[in-house]
């Protein structure tokens, strides 16, 4: 059907169908302008016209708001006058055009696409008259009209907007810098639109693009790094361009350049992007709809709306580069509520599948790929959320079985940026990709990687790569062929759940990656067969919503011992070629020799290790094919449990026994070497290329100190924090924190033998540190509770002070149930006050904290009642069936009647009267 022009002829700017019914912004807009026409007709001159328009604005707030929206529709829909009348609005308006700006903006945000093509025009021609006139706001106007030009749109009309609304920007270019703001954003859209104008059709509009950017970005380089990350994302993809080539080799190589307060790309990349730049490449119309289909749309329902999309945004060859505008929208500003999350509402990683799925570019890929993993590479849990790089890792485990290529694609990818995006930088972005990694298998995101990352279906060349890599996170089968026991944590609803009614590997089933319909038979058949793969009900509680990153501890499964992962067995020929003679020969003798004959291969390491020691050179050449042999003839320590036995059976002599394996070996000679300056750096040298293997070597040297310290009364837990240090990680807290994770998850009976060793060297990173905690708890049975209780009481162990305390309690709220009962039975044992618990009372309900509340009503009913308990207890919210205050004030009045009453009448008298 044809477009015709709103009904009347005043009001011509809003392209509408003929049976359209009038919206209530259209319809104010043109009663407006017939006000306008009405006051002026009939008359003749300027002054007259401005007498008449003074007057009625001066009647008040409602006339003056109509006058100044007439006025505003007249300069929209006549261009001939447009100039006079904007003379006019900018002597009668008395709210510094305040009104005019709001009506700009829904002009602009919403109605944009209705506009018709004149009135577009005169849009930016009364947004640059604002400018020129530095009206306050007009600055949002650009920031809006940006926001409207369509990433990966090379139709006439959008680079008319793009090169429009540019020379508006260079025309006033000391006014942009004025305003941060709208620098940054100018900076980040253009830099962004060069990737759609490479052809030689738009060398004009490229030039003056690239000329503009490069100057702002070299006047206010500082202003413009708090853009973050992405940033470097964006140049990196238009860095041949020589004008922004020049830049991006200062950026690199001599940062001092730019400013001297800028360090490095390093610091640039450790920046998280905000929000408001990734929402700035999608245009409000793609924002509305890609918000409808994931917080609205069912699986199931949601194909016929990612055709629309399709057909609107993505049917045309530039348009591929828009895919990675959207994925990290997607990725960075959508975080689904918890109701959603366990909705069947499609998840995230679905739609961005189904966008890396149809993309039919090498090049859009590889962008589209960057951006879905960009916040992987510098992933830092204390400026990032889980919902960052959720997506991607849910992406690759939810198409292994019917998308394989998606999967190998994107793991590849991965693994190939970790070492070759920036040499200089390869060590912090594989610690953020083995932090982002860890997070999600901490938070449950997925149960385990090995489906992804050991899956049969990968290629050698990729799993020498996943290898090479994420070594840390990869197990496969052990000799005897059977399948190793994984490390796995159970699953959490979230986007990871499969929705009802549906197998994992039903979720996609055609090309381009569209997700079927449900299939009630599917579940009803899933419930009765007892598969156990994805175990999430209808109702489950999402836990990966924006404000509760951290709930997902519940659910955890970790007093069953599993075995943990090894590296793949492998060839080791190759890395001995790489070794002298001697010791080619003396790594052979090791690795032929039994494994069941501990003595002989003790004997074989001691050699191994004294030859190493008379070296006259230990560098890299040696250690790390060295450390390559040592941890794959090693690997039976890091698959057994070293400790067999129960707490109460352990002795002196079997800990003993327990630490007389080849591993050990070489710790001894790393504490008898302590002395010896050079011996201790190269053994600490070694021990470190072996921990970037096999991480799980951490837990062990600690199990071996302790055991020193224990048997020997040898105190050498500061090995450990040399040990730490010379690590990838660099620093005892991180070290500690990881190794004591992978011991719980190994071995809970030596995780609790190294309890009191490790508060009791490290009191700065474990005295009040909850996580730690959690960890301990976790695994506890009530005879390893009683153990902790009994050496907290004979003085042995302080897992708790004053200081910090409360902190720990607010905590565990969160916890399971168990969990909470350890915490507060430690508490019990500690010589702390109850008191140091009161503020905790006006936080807790019986409903949601039936844990901590009977735990105090216990601790206080021993104490007498002081001022401060009774306000606290009394101070409470009243909520159905709390009982709390009721039955502790019953108790105190029976046994401390007059103290009560003392404390009562005191707190009552000072409250204020109702």
């Amino acid at each position: 059907m044809a477009h015709t022009t709103t009904g009347t002829n005043n009001l011509k700017i809003f392209n509408t169908l003929s049976f359209e019914a009038k919206e209530e912004l259209e319809e104010k807009l043109e009663k407006s302008l017939n006000l306008i026409q009405n006051l002026l007709e009939n008359i003749s001159s300027e002054r007259e016209a401005n007498d008449i328009l003074t007057k009625h604005v001066s009647i008040g707030n409602t006339e003056h708001e109509s006058v100044c929206i007439g006025l505003l529709c007249k300069i929209l829909s006549d261009r001939q006058t447009a100039s006079k009348t904007f003379q006019n609005l900018m002597m009668v308006n008395r709210d510094s055009l305040n009104c005019v700006l709001l009506h700009m903006n829904i002009i602009i945000i919403e109605k944009f696409r209705k506009l018709t093509d004149a009135a577009r025009m005169q849009v930016l021609w009364i947004v640059n008259e604002l400018v020129r006139t530095s009206a306050n706001g007009s600055e949002n106007l650009c920031i809006a009209l940006m926001k409207q030009i369509v990433g990966g749109g090379t139709s006439a009309k959008n680079v008319w907007m793009c090169e429009n609304v540019l020379d508006m920007l260079i025309n006033n270019q000391a006014w942009v810098e004025k305003s941060i703001s709208l620098l940054q954003i100018t900076v980040y859209t253009y830099l962004r639109l060069l990737q759609d104008h490479f052809h030689s059709n738009f060398t004009s509009l490229r030039q003056k693009e690239a000329n503009f950017v490069v100057t702002l970005m070299r006047e206010k380089w500082m202003e413009c790094c708090c853009i973050g990350r992405d940033l470097i994302r964006l140049m990196s993809a238009v860095a041949r361009i020589p004008e922004i080539e020049r830049l991006w080799s200062d950026v690199l190589y001599k940062p001092e350049t730019l400013s001297p307060s800028f360090t490095g790309v390093l610091s640039l990349l450790q920046t998280r992007t905000s929000r408001k730049f990734l929402t700035c490449r999608v245009t409000p119309d793609m924002e509305n709809k890609l918000n409808f289909i994931l917080l609205k749309v069912r699986f199931g329902n949601h194909k016929r709306y990612q055709d629309w999309f399709q057909r609107q945004y993505l049917a045309t060859p530039d348009s591929q580069t828009l895919r990675s505008d959207l994925i990290r929208y997607i990725c960075g500003c959508i975080y689904p509520s918890n109701e959603i999350l366990s909705s069947d509402i499609i998840p995230r990683w679905a739609v961005i599948g189904w966008l890396l799925s149809t993309c039919t570019s090498r090049i859009a890929t590889s962008y589209s790929n960057l951006a879905l993993f960009w916040d992987w590479l510098f992933y830092s849990p204390d400026k990032n959320s889980i919902m960052d790089i959720e997506p991607g890792v849910l992406v690759m485990h939810q198409s292994i079985r019917s998308h394989p290529a998606i999967t190998t694609s994107l793991l590849d990818f991965l693994c190939r940026t970790m070492v070759e995006f920036h040499p200089p930088i390869n060590a912090q972005i594989k610690q953020g990709v083995h932090l982002a990694l860890r997070t999600i298998l901490e938070k449950r995101v997925v149960q385990s990687l090995s489906p992804i990352l050991d899956n049969p279906k990968l290629d050698n060349e990729l799993r020498g790569l996943i290898r090479a890599n994420l070594s840390e996170f990869c197990s496969l089968p052990i000799a005897d062929g059977k399948p190793p026991l994984t490390p796995t944590i159970p699953l959490e609803a979230s986007e990871t759940s499969l929705l009802p009614g549906k197998r994992s590997d039903d979720i996609i089933e055609e090309e381009p990656m569209v997700i079927d319909d449900d299939d009630s038979d599917n579940e009803t058949l899933e419930r009765k067969s007892g598969n156990n793969d994805v175990d999430v009900s209808h109702d489950s509680n999402a836990i990966f919503s924006d404000d509760e990153e951290d709930y997902g501890k519940k659910g955890t499964d970790l007093n069953i011992w599993r075995e943990s992962p090894t590296p793949e067995p492998r060839d080791i020929n190759s890395d001995m070629e790489r070794l002298d003679d001697t010791l080619r020969d003396l790594i052979g003798q090791l690795q032929r020799a039994d494994l069941t004959d501990l003595d002989e291969r003790c004997e074989r390491m001691q050699d191994i290790i004294d030859h190493v020691l008379s070296m006259d050179e230990f560098d890299n050449e040696v250690s790390t094919p060295l450390s390559s042999c040592l941890t794959q003839l090693l690997s039976d320590h890091f698959c057994k449990s070293i400790i067999t036995l129960a707490s109460c059976d352990i002795t002196d002599e079997y800990l003993e026994r327990c630490v007389e394996k080849p591993l050990y070996v070489i710790f001894r000679n790393l504490c008898q070497s302590k002395k010896d300056e050079d011996s201790f750096g190269v053994l600490l040298s070694l021990l470190s290329e072996m921990y970037s293997i096999q991480s799980r070597l951490g837990y062990h040297l600690l199990f071996f100190l302790a055991v020193k310290n224990q048997t020997l009364n040898e105190d050498n837990m500061f090995i450990y924090e040399s040990f730490a240090q010379n690590t990838q990680l660099g620093d005892v807290y991180n070290c500690l924190m990881m190794d004591l994770k992978h011991c719980q998850e190994d071995n809970s009976t030596m995780l609790v033998f190294l309890v009191p060793h490790v508060y009791k060297e490290f009191p700065e990173h474990c005295i009040g540190n909850s996580e730690l905690l959690n960890i301990i708890v976790a695994v506890l049975d009530p005879q390893q509770l009683e153990e902790l209780q009994c050496l907290i009481m004979m003085g042995s162990l302080c897992m708790m002070k004053k200081d910090g305390i409360l902190n720990v309690l607010v905590s565990s709220l969160e916890w399971e149930s168990f969990e909470q009962y350890c915490v507060w039975q430690l508490f019990a044992v500690h010589d702390l006050q109850p008191d140091l618990a009161l503020p905790l009372l006006q936080k807790l309900n019986s409903k949601n904290h039936p844990e901590a509340l009977s735990m105090l009503l216990l601790a206080f009913r021993h104490q007498r009642p002081t001022q401060e308990m009774v306000k606290h207890v009394i101070s409470r919210q009243f909520g159905d069936g709390d009982r709390f205050a009721t039955s502790l004030l019953r108790h105190w009045a029976i046994g401390h009647m007059k103290e009560l009453a003392e404390h009562l009448t005191v707190l009552l008298s000072k409250s204020k009267p109702r």
